[in-house]
């Protein structure tokens, strides 16, 4: 599929049916598993999310995010991270990214820190009308304790709507992320989300999804259904 600009109307009309039902066959896969799923074995957890974008010069931003994951529902807190990054533009489609992130696991034992510096890089464009954004990540990990430090890739695609649904005005969005292990160099988890942000005022955007999140562990995949929220804070001034 390819990129086109604003202006190409009967372009962006024409590429945008096929995003909506992708977007509703994968909702209704996404409804069946939980319809057909064992009891016992489905999981469920949340993801809620912090994020902040300050500019300090023309082409640079402070970029912030603070994450809490939950399992068995909202029983159980399991994990959460804090990282701070600074961001430089290069041109209206390339940004690059270097930072740092703070992350805690809780294992068995008790909780496991992760030490994680990474590094960016961003392609933003339009894709059938949309915004649409592609991130490029490496990690370096970190662990506390024994555990064996990795290295991760990690690519994620964000597609944002240019059409506002329902009378909140709700603007649909679609994310994909997979993860590789460059130190096993296997895939290991794979996110899908789908769901609707707004901006509440000027600077401040809520976001409420739903992911379909796959991981391997031990050999083994498993999935989850995880409830995504964010809060976005941008200061472009």
């Amino acid at each position: 599929m390819r990129i086109d600009h604003p202006g190409n109307s009967r372009n962006n009309d024409r590429l945008f049916k096929p995003w909506i039902l992708f977007t509703f066959v994968y909702a209704f896969t996404m409804a069946a598993s939980l319809v057909y799923e064992p009891a016992n074995a489905l999981e469920t957890g949340s993801s809620h999310n912090l994020f902040i974008l300050d500019r300090l010069g023309e082409k640079s931003f402070f970029v912030g995010r603070a994450n809490l994951v939950t399992r068995d529902g909202f029983s159980d807190t399991f994990f959460g991270y804090a990282d701070i990054n600074y961001r430089h533009v290069l041109d209206n489609h390339w940004t690059v990214e270097a930072g740092y992130r703070q992350a805690w696991l809780e294992l068995p034992g008790g909780w496991r820190e992760e030490y994680r510096p990474m590094f960016a890089l961003y392609w933003r464009g339009i894709l059938a009308g949309g915004r649409f954004s592609n991130r490029n990540r490496i990690e370096l990990r970190y662990f506390e304790g024994n555990a064996k430090d990795r290295v991760r890739y990690r690519n994620e695609s964000v597609w944002t709507s240019p059409k506002k649904v329902t009378g909140l005005e709700l603007t649909p969005f679609v994310e994909e992320e997979f993860f590789y292990d460059l130190t096993d160099s296997e895939f290991n988890t794979n996110w899908f989300t789908v769901g609707f942000s707004k901006f509440l005022r000027p600077g401040v955007k809520w976001k409420l999804g739903y992911r379909l999140q796959h991981q391997k562990s031990n050999d083994r995949w498993s999935s989850r259904h995880v409830l995504v929220t964010g809060i976005s804070l941008l200061d472009f001034d």
